[in-house]
């Protein structure tokens, strides 16, 4: 008996409009954690972005991981050896803006380290991790349920330092999971959904963005660290999750399939994911120490979405994109046999 091969299109111009969504929320709630003390809206704003952001990337990254023999054949190639050469830049980039005094706000947990990343490029390790496992883990009998538990256990741990690095592959993997899991099938069936019933999840999402803790959706800290107990930490984290599956669900069902003028920024994920990384906050920090855009909240906020959509736009540059994939294919050239 032949086996059933599941095939995805090459490029899907939801998806890329999808990740260009995500990368600019991305670098949003990366610049609004420096200001979430400041007014409350700028957290509110942040909590409700990170409520489904990562979660959506980490489902995505899993249905484009149908091939789970070719995933593990280019883990090094195509995810650790960019983490190493971004991480690497990230920790130089780190020490310097500490240095000049322009990154106060998360010095006290930077890391210049490559084995436990403090950066957001924690996420490209975790898709190494997925990727080179995902036809063993794949062949269990329940992937998902064992998913699901793997992450809600993963914070009973008390090392954060571990924690911050790894937690998240962890965390993120019921997505991951549930993204390999879905077929094209469902996938439509979500597609064409009712768009209002969507847009009223999107709504009432709000609620939960306000009234509950800042820390539900952290996948990095421990539930300790993150100032609950294990019981109410493992609850937190279920209502995270089921809110997050809603979330991605109402995301997927509203948005264009058609190619327009932000889709080529999802077809530059990884490359606007590190300049997103890089220079957000720390690009909008250098502006507002000119220009004082803080002095108003409402002009702060403002700005800095007018701030990260410029910034994902640039860094999705064809040009740009030419140059990372020509030093990463030089890299890769040195380093691997032929």
């Amino acid at each position: 008996m032949e086996e059933k091969k599941v095939t995805v299109s090459v490029r899907d111009s939801q998806m890329d409009n999808i990740k260009a969504i995500l990368l600019f929320l991305v670098a949003l709630g990366h610049t609004l954690d420096v200001y979430k003390d400041v007014w409350n809206v700028n957290m509110y704003l942040m909590k409700y972005i990170y409520l489904f952001h990562m979660p959506l990337f980490a489902f995505i990254t899993g249905y484009f991981t149908k091939n789970t023999e070719k995933a593990r054949n280019f883990a090094i190639e195509k995810c650790l050896i960019p983490y190493i050469l971004l991480q690497s830049l990230y920790v130089i980039m780190g020490k310097l803006m500490i240095h000049m005094g322009l990154a106060n706000f998360n010095s006290g947990v930077f890391n210049g380290s490559l084995l436990v990343p403090s950066s957001a490029f924690y996420y490209l390790l975790a898709v190494f991790v997925w990727k080179l496992t995902a036809k063993e883990f794949m062949n269990l009998r329940h992937p998902f349920i064992i998913s699901v538990a793997l992450g809600l256990l993963v914070s009973v741990t008390k090392m954060q330092e571990f924690h911050m690095g790894y937690g998240a592959v962890f965390a993120l993997l019921p997505f991951f999971v549930a993204g390999v899991l879905c077929d094209e099938k469902l996938l439509l069936r979500i597609r064409n959904s009712k768009k209002i019933f969507s847009i009223l999840i999107l709504g009432l999402c709000i609620i939960p963005a306000v009234k509950l803790p800042y820390s539900i959706h952290s996948v990095r800290s421990s539930y300790q660290t993150a100032g609950f107990s294990d019981i109410f930490g493992i609850g937190y984290r279920i209502i995270f999750y089921i809110i997050a599956l809603l979330m991605g669900y109402a995301v997927i069902s509203i948005t264009s399939r058609k190619r327009n003028v932000f889709t080529h920024i999802g077809e530059a994920s990884i490359l606007v994911y590190a300049g997103s990384t890089f220079l957000a906050p720390h690009g909008y920090l250098i502006l507002n120490k000119i220009f004082g855009f803080s002095k108003n909240n409402w002009i702060n906020l403002i700005t800095m979405m007018i701030y990260c959509i410029i910034l994902i736009w640039v860094c999705a540059i064809p040009t740009f994109l030419k140059l990372y994939n020509w030093i990463l294919s030089k890299i890769n050239y040195i380093l691997f046999k032929k």
